[in-house]
């Protein structure tokens, strides 16, 4: 068990031994924001929340506010370090990035300009801000109270850690010190716990293009999809049972991030938790993509781009990519998608990326990457024959993709910009958040592809949907090649794939595919559609018109306890997409 699952137990139950202890009183309370020095332990995460006796704000924020970050946190705990990253030779993990944002308040909303991951030069972490709220608590003595919800998201990589942040303020420019904590995790090895008060400063003042950054994040609030509880599905659907979705047979509940299941334009959503309560904006946490990015940014990329310019799928990696030697000639950008180059080390689907050196890929900047995917690894196969795992083929698609497009159009052009965001982002009105891409940090600037991607579980519903019931069209349009989609959910006989983990599972344009008859007792191949991420992420686009998804970080992806509960509710042994 990990000491995190361990800390929790305490947290709920106590010392043995020991009497219940009564909740103690506010420790975010106006004295300890205003006089405060320090904040030596997390608080429980409904401090950071409007309480029941909360009002109206009577005072407004918009402005820049700084916060000095330069000194450590006033408590780092490290509870599970898998990779022995946190040494003393690794320093300043256990302090913030520098802090100066402008807000925006909408309401009872106070809204970030600059959402992130915002590239700075820390050296571990970025910061992701969030949406969070503003409001009245009496004792406050005519100030104001705030919240941000935020995450720290590790520099290079996905791993996400989210946290909250409170202060008090009042108009004309006074602002108390900051409290903050990150608590809660998608990072399968590294976690901790951090907390502190930090000095900061507030310049109230009108900021750029603040009705139009109200305005984008309030539509976009407004056109979320519904939301109902998980534990009412059974009201919804007689019969079903909630505790299906989410299982603890199946993840650990300590290692849940969050998962929903979506049906009929609803989206039954499970708790945010943490050890220390219930995230309060759940509708805000920064969820990290990993590897569900390489289907829908690397996969819907080339749907896209083969949609505009018919053929580009078959182009070469050899003619985009001057890095790639003779030994790419034969090679197209659907083979890296496909992750069939041909060029690999071990024969087994994982045995390369699952070796050590890997991470001179994943920490390089673009000139490095593109010598390791293009000269690391020797051609053994022909294109199209042999399935190595290979996250640098998809960022190698991705690079191909961007010249193609550049070539076609001008040297300003980039795939996930002009292609993912704007045919498909937009449209289908997923958060700004999702709009901002991983780049390398260097001159190039380029998407990772294969990973990347920080989204809000809305963000992975409306994903889910455009996969399922909207089969890949916006608006009953077209706006995928519809051979290539089509492909993915195993409707065209000699295009199935390569066979990827089991014998019922597919690898194909950058999607697993799962036959899941035999689970569900159908006498034919029932498809089911898998995202998959690194640590414990699925989104599974079923048949039937359902989704299950879940981010977790305890290294599982076991979802057949959801997708036998959708079957039960909505057979798919017969499904109109299967």
């Amino acid at each position: 068990m990990k000491l995190r699952a361990v800390l929790a137990l305490v947290l709920a139950v106590g010392l043995p031994g020991c009497a219940p202890v009564e909740p103690a009183s506010k420790v975010l309370s106006f004295d300890t924001l205003i006089s405060g020095t320090s904040l030596a332990r997390p608080v429980p995460t409904r401090e950071y929340a409007p309480g029941p006796d909360a009002g109206a704000p009577s005072n407004e924020f918009q402005g820049r506010l700084n916060a000095d970050t330069s000194a450590r946190a006033d408590h780092f705990l490290l509870l599970y370090d898998e990779l022995g990253l946190l040494t003393p030779e690794s320093p300043a993990y256990d302090s913030l990035p520098v802090f100066d944002f402008e807000f925006v308040q909408d309401g009872s909303l106070l809204i970030p300009v600059n959402q992130g991951p915002v590239v700075n030069e820390h050296p571990w972490w970025e910061f992701v801000l969030r949406t969070g709220k503003v409001w009245d608590e009496p004792g406050d003595k005519g100030w104001s109270r705030a919240a941000i919800p935020f995450a720290l998201k590790e520099r290079r990589e996905d791993c996400t850690h989210n946290g909250l942040m409170s202060f008090l303020f009042r108009d004309g420019g006074d602002v108390s010190s900051i409290a903050f904590q990150v608590t809660s995790q998608t990072c399968s090895y590294l976690q901790f716990d951090m907390s502190g008060l930090l000095a900061a400063e507030y310049q109230p003042g009108r900021v750029a293009n603040a009705a139009e950054t109200a305005r984008a994040v309030r539509a976009n609030r407004d056109s979320r999809m519904p939301t109902r509880a998980i534990a009412d599905i059974g009201a919804a659907y007689p019969g079903a049972v909630a505790d299906a979705f989410g299982s603890a047979e199946e993840i650990a509940p300590e290692d849940m991030s969050a998962f929903g299941f979506i049906i009929d334009g609803v989206h039954y959503v499970g708790e945010c938790r943490t050890p220390y309560g219930t995230y309060p904006y759940c509708d805000e946490l920064a969820l990290p993509s990993y590897s569900t990015a390489k289907s829908i940014v690397a996969g819907f990329g080339l749907m896209l781009l083969e949609a505009e310019y018919p053929g580009a799928k078959d182009a070469l990696i050899a003619g985009l990519v001057p890095e790639c030697d003779e030994s790419w000639g034969d090679v197209t950008i659907e083979n890296a998608l496909d992750m069939t180059t041909g060029h690999y080390e071990l024969p087994d689907m994982h045995g390369d990326e699952d070796a050590a050196i890997v991470s001179t890929f994943f920490l390089g900047d673009h000139r490095e990457k593109i010598d390791f995917a293009c000269n690391g690894f020797p051609r053994k196969a022909d294109p199209g024959t042999h399935l190595s795992y290979h996250t640098w083929d998809t960022y190698l698609a991705g690079v191909a993709m961007n010249n193609f497009l550049r070539m076609r159009r001008d040297h300003h052009a980039d795939f996930f910009d002009d292609l993912v965001v704007e045919k498909i982002w937009e449209p289908l009105g997923l958060s700004r958040l999702a709009a901002a891409t991983r780049r390398t940090y260097d001159d190039v600037q380029q998407p990772h592809t294969g990973f990347g991607l920080t989204l809000l579980r809305d963000d992975v519903a409306r994903l889910a949907q455009f996969i399922g019931p909207l089969d890949g069209r916006i608006g009953g349009a077209e706006v995928l090649d519809r051979a290539l989609f089509d492909a993915v959910k195993q409707r065209v006989p000699d295009d199935p794939g390569m066979v990827a983990e089991l014998p019922s599972i597919r690898y194909n344009n950058g999607f697993r595919s799962f036959d899941v008859s035999s689970y569900i007792g159908c006498p034919e191949p029932v498809w089911v559609v898998v995202l998959s991420g690194f640590g414990g992420i699925i989104v599974a686009v079923m048949p039937n018109d359902t989704t299950y998804y879940y981010f977790s970080d305890g290294n599982v992806h076991r979802y057949l306890s959801a997708v036998r509960e959708s079957h039960k509710i909505r057979p798919m042994c017969e499904a109109p997409g299967r």
